[in-house]
């Protein structure tokens, strides 16, 4: 898979054993997302933990490589304690699931 930005978008190669599965891969890191932001409201960073490392784990298998990063990066600020990062990277996360696209 690689990452290639055009404008704004992110464009990625997708193996075509894989590129099914991806729309389904997309919506769930969107409420990976979601999740994040409850448990930022909540003060819960076991699951912030927890949804950093699913996006880590399951990005590593797709090749999303940029979405992996994000979520070790994720999984670290939340083992920290760093709500200021937590907020910088769930940015970060929306702004790149709103631009990612795959190319055929």
């Amino acid at each position: 898979m690689t990452d290639k930005t055009v404008s704004d978008k992110i464009h990625l190669s997708v193996e075509p054993v894989l590129r099914e599965l991806v729309p389904g891969f997309l919506e769930n890191r969107r409420r990976d997302l979601e999740r994040m932001r409850e448990a930022l409201h909540a003060g819960d960073l076991a699951v912030i933990r927890d949804v950093g490392q699913n996006i880590r784990c399951f990005s590593r298998v797709y090749g999303f490589d940029e979405l992996t990063a994000l979520g070790e990066e994720i999984r670290c600020a939340a083992d920290e304690c760093s709500t200021l990062r937590i907020v910088h990277l769930q940015g970060q996360l929306a702004d790149y699931l709103s631009r990612v696209e795959v190319a055929d």
